[in-house]
């Protein structure tokens, strides 16, 4: 599916659609010129991109975007698993290889406590900012706890100052965020909402794309508008959907979430 040499990752492009990939909500530190894009992640970088039939990762931390774009997964099977759901299948036939990525736990509950209503060029323009705090890389906890309200709301976090650093300073001074990866999702997810900013939209989030529990399926504005029957609760249409698709329901979330609110809204 995939091959490495020094500096670079050949993907078949069967195999990783890198604009559904990079664009369908799950990251933000990314920017695009013409059909490349630069992706970053904690202190490592890499250039992508699409060259015919292949896509081209050029980095220095090869093995950090390996698993970084979970390239070991075959997306292809997962779709096929999807297609005997009939309402998925105008997505997924619409979607090449879009690959939930495996990013590190810190960085993404920080970003997507940023993310709480914010709009998407908004939250990475406060992340970049974050970031060039500490060259360029994201900050550790430690880093981030030193930092006070003031300073966060000098680059544009406004009323979540205050939940980045008291979230920063618990991941610092406790084992939460090891305790973290080896929890049931389930509690998982309640640990993550003791933390100030953290509600269900962000832990879900966070446990599907750092944790990579894919039987979680987030809730946003698109997926009321695209998935509510009747008069469902946030909560009742999660637990809805996240019992039909069971263990896929997290890629189930992306197809449709890509198809709706990038495709189609884009037209």
């Amino acid at each position: 599916m995939y091959k490495t040499e020094a500096g670079k990752i050949t993907v078949e492009s069967s195999n990783l659609d890198v604009k559904a990939t990079v664009e369908c909500g799950q990251l933000f530190r990314y920017e695009k010129n013409q059909d490349e894009y630069t992706v970053k992640s904690g202190g490592h970088c890499c250039k992508i991109c699409t060259v015919g039939n292949y896509v081209e990762i050029e980095t220095t931390s090869v093995d950090y975007f390996v698993h970084y774009f979970n390239l070991d997964r075959d997306v292809n099977r997962v779709k096929r698993e999807l297609s005997r759901f009939e309402e998925l299948r105008p997505a997924l036939d619409c979607c090449g290889a879009l690959r939930i990525l495996k990013q590190p736990l810190f960085e993404t509950i920080i970003s997507f406590i940023i993310s709480a209503n914010n709009n998407i060029p908004r939250i990475k323009n406060i992340i970049n900012r974050l970031c060039a705090m500490f060259d360029d890389t994201f900050p550790s906890p430690e880093q981030l706890a030193a930092l006070s309200p003031r300073q966060l709301d000098a680059i544009g976090c406004g009323y979540r100052s205050q939940y980045i650093c008291d979230t920063a300073k618990q991941c610092a001074e406790t084992g939460l965020l090891n305790r973290l990866y080896g929890a049931r999702t389930d509690d998982a997810e309640k640990m993550l909402m003791r933390l100030p900013g953290v509600g269900q939209k962000v832990a879900d989030c966070v446990t599907l794309f750092a944790l990579g529990r894919l039987e979680i399926f987030p809730v946003d504005t698109w997926m009321l508008k695209t998935q509510r029957q009747g008069m469902e609760t946030e909560i009742q249409l999660r637990a809805r959907l996240m019992e039909k698709y069971g263990d896929l329901a997290g890629y189930a979330q992306q197809f449709l979430f890509y198809y709706n609110a990038i495709l189609r809204a884009k037209g």
